[in-house]
């Protein structure tokens, strides 16, 4: 059964957006994924030149760019819509892409808590999320 993910863009956008889990847009979503973590990695790679650590608003600025970008391509946007976007809640447009991500593709884009180790609850229960341990391969004899 198909997955589907809506943003609710109705008052910005003039509509609502439903996405499913194409293969398209798997692909887009991965590939937008990837983009933002090696944008991610220039701003450490930046920040080493010079000699400093990197600044949380420095992550924070990538992320946001990458949120509306992917979402942009996602949603297939033109260039004024795409601004709309911009002017909409960013809780809601940075839920919308979380919520891709992981129905979509498993994985979990970056945020700030999950950058700085604050903040970073299991939506689910409330909990805070533990390191995974490693898997260990068993001999099944």
């Amino acid at each position: 059964m198909s997955k589907v993910v809506t943003l609710n863009a109705k008052d910005a956008l003039g509509k609502d957006y439903p996405v499913i889990d194409s293969f398209e847009n798997v692909k887009k979503t991965s590939k937008g994924l990837i983009a933002m973590l090696n944008a991610m990695d220039e701003v450490e790679t930046k920040a080493k030149e010079e000699k400093r650590d990197p600044l949380l608003p420095e992550y924070a600025l990538v992320i946001d760019e990458y949120i509306i970008k992917n979402v942009a391509k996602l949603l297939n946007l033109g260039t004024e819509d795409t601004k709309k976007l911009n002017e909409m809640s960013r809780s809601d447009v940075a839920e919308f892409y979380e919520k891709v991500a992981e129905e979509f593709c498993q994985m979990r884009v970056p945020s700030m808590g999950a950058i700085t180790g604050v903040g970073e609850e299991d939506k689910e229960d409330n909990s805070v999320e533990q390191p995974k341990e490693k898997l260990k391969t068993v001999d099944p004899k």
